[in-house]
């Protein structure tokens, strides 16, 4: 998974980046363009090529996503555990919102201890389980893309 990823992005790169940036610099070389112009068409290059590695990512990501899907119809095994940690997680999240509330309005404890980060993680792994894998994995849930980070950073 980890090759197809960085072979993808390393195959995007080269191919967009490069050869735009590229004929840009020869262009500010041959004084056809000023130093703003090549500023702007480096940045512009830097733009569509984030967008086609987002592209490429989420191509990527869709059909790993979907050949676990693929697998877990299949085997019997992956059934079972995928059961398991739903089944476990959902516990978690009920025991937080509703069990630990009611022992304390019953009055048994005036204050419990904080969950710290195991309520974040089963929300995380309730969701890819239940199918927003590749949501989580790309950008967290309703997060920006990294060509809204990018172009936020260079201000366009």
């Amino acid at each position: 998974m980890l090759t197809t990823l960085v072979g993808s992005i390393i195959t995007t790169l080269a191919s967009t980046f490069i050869g735009k940036a590229l004929d840009a610099f020869t262009a500010y070389t041959n004084k056809q363009i000023t130093i703003a112009e090549l500023n702007a068409k480096v940045q512009q290059a830097m733009l569509e090529t984030f967008a086609e590695v987002e592209k490429s990512h989420a191509e990527a990501l869709a059909k790993t996503y979907a050949s676990f899907m693929q697998a877990l119809v299949q085997s019997k095994t992956l059934q079972v555990m995928w059961a398991a940690v739903v089944g476990s997680q959902l516990f978690v999240l009920l025991w937080h919102q509703f069990g630990i509330p009611f022992i304390v309005f019953m009055g048994w404890t005036e204050k419990y201890p904080s969950s710290g980060t195991t309520v974040e993680w089963a929300y995380l792994l309730l969701a890819a389980c239940l199918g927003m894998g590749p949501v989580i994995l790309r950008a967290g849930p309703a997060g920006p893309t990294f060509v809204d980070k990018l172009k936020s950073m260079i201000g366009r």
